[in-house]
Order: structure tokens, then C-alpha cells, then sequence
């Protein structure tokens, strides 16, 4: 009777210690597997703190003329000068994803993304004198010629399709950020989109 008792006792105990071993084993594997996913997850976040640029440029001449004549006498003679400019610019619309606010909760297997910073349009202009003439009697002066170039590159800037501009660089910014939603459904994180691209988001990659 004894000897059955102590044998039932051995066998709880071993089962017992198996059941401690087994849990710590597979909890053992659970947490490197999550620790695993943080540091695929995190890693793609940190390659996303990057500028999304969309860029186009553009290209014109601008034409400046003036005269100069003595009062009454504009139809017999005047003096008169002109410039023309090539401007190039080159204008891009970002995304600073370095400012983007997004946080990683590795305990709820859960992404949160905050905010993401608006885009900015900038424009780089360049301006060179293609041609200028004018007389001994009507020159330009550095006043009228930095005049000029000012002009010259507003109106450059008001031919930037500044709406297809913005359409390239929100298209590149939700390829980003799908790339971290493809990311999440394939480990099974879930992500919670605070920001306005949530909805466009979550039809696609849902």
C-alpha cells in the first residue's frame, strides 16, 4: 500500500515537473517570438523615418522690356532696354516622416500611429540671364534686375501643377506606410491609425 502511494506520489510529480517544463519551454519560445517580431516591426518603422519626395521641374524664358523717352518726344525717340531670363525650378513636396509620431506596444501586439506631419511644398528656383540689351541712356540697375528675378521666378511658380505635385507625394507616403500594414497582418499585430489615412489605409490592406 505504501509502496503503491509512494509510486503514485513519483508519478504526480514527475507529470507536475513535465507540465512546469513544457509551460516554460513554450512560454520561453512565445516571448523570443514576440521579441523577434518587435525587432522585424521596429526595424521597418526606423527605415520609414525618411523624407517622401515628389518631385517635377520646370523650365521657362522671361521677357522684360522698358523705354525710356523725353517727355513729348516717345514717337521720335526712346531709349530702350530689355531682358530676358531662364528660369529653371525644381519643385518638391515632402513628407519628413522623422517627424511622424508612431509608438510600438510589443505586450498587445499593437502598432499606434499618431500623427504624421503635412506636406510641405518647396520650391528651388535658378535663374540665369539668357540675353539683355539696353542703352547708354536706360540701363538696368542691380535694383531693377533683382526685381526682375524675383518676378520671374513667382511666375514661374504659379505654372507648378502644385495638385499633382501633392497627389505623387501622398501616393509614395501610402505606399510607405502600407508596407508597415502588410507588415502587421502577416505577424498578426494590429494597428491603430490615428491619423486622416486611416480609412484609405484599412480598404486596402483590411
Amino acid at each position: 500500500m505504501i509502496k503503491n502511494l509512494s509510486r503514485v506520489i513519483v508519478i504526480i510529480v514527475a507529470f507536475l515537473f513535465g507540465v512546469m517544463i513544457t509551460y516554460f519551454i513554450i512560454n520561453k519560445f512565445k516571448t523570443e517570438d514576440y521579441s523577434e517580431q518587435s525587432h522585424v516591426i521596429a526595424y521597418q518603422i526606423e527605415r520609414m523615418n525618411k523624407m517622401v519626395v515628389a518631385e517635377q521641374t520646370y523650365s521657362d524664358l522671361y521677357n522684360h522690356t522698358s523705354k525710356k523717352s523725353l517727355p513729348g518726344l516717345a514717337s521720335f525717340y526712346s531709349a530702350d532696354k530689355k531682358v530676358t531670363l531662364l528660369v529653371k525650378a525644381k519643385a518638391q513636396a515632402t513628407y519628413d516622416l522623422k517627424k511622424m509620431d508612431i509608438k510600438l506596444d510589443s505586450v498587445n501586439k499593437k502598432i499606434i500611429i499618431q500623427s504624421i506631419p503635412p506636406v510641405e511644398i518647396t520650391v528651388y528656383p535658378d535663374v540665369s540671364f539668357f540675353d539683355m540689351d539696353q542703352s547708354t541712356f536706360n540701363k538696368f540697375s542691380k535694383d531693377d534686375l533683382n526685381g526682375i528675378k524675383k518676378r520671374a521666378v513667382e511666375h514661374v511658380e504659379k505654372t507648378i501643377d502644385k495638385t499633382s505635385l501633392k497627389k505623387e507625394a501622398h501616393q509614395q507616403l501610402i505606399q510607405n506606410l502600407g508596407d508597415l500594414y502588410f507588415l502587421a497582418k502577416t505577424y498578426g499585430w494590429t494597428i491603430e491609425d490615428k491619423t486622416t489615412y486611416a480609412g484609405e489605409l484599412k480598404k486596402i490592406y483590411d
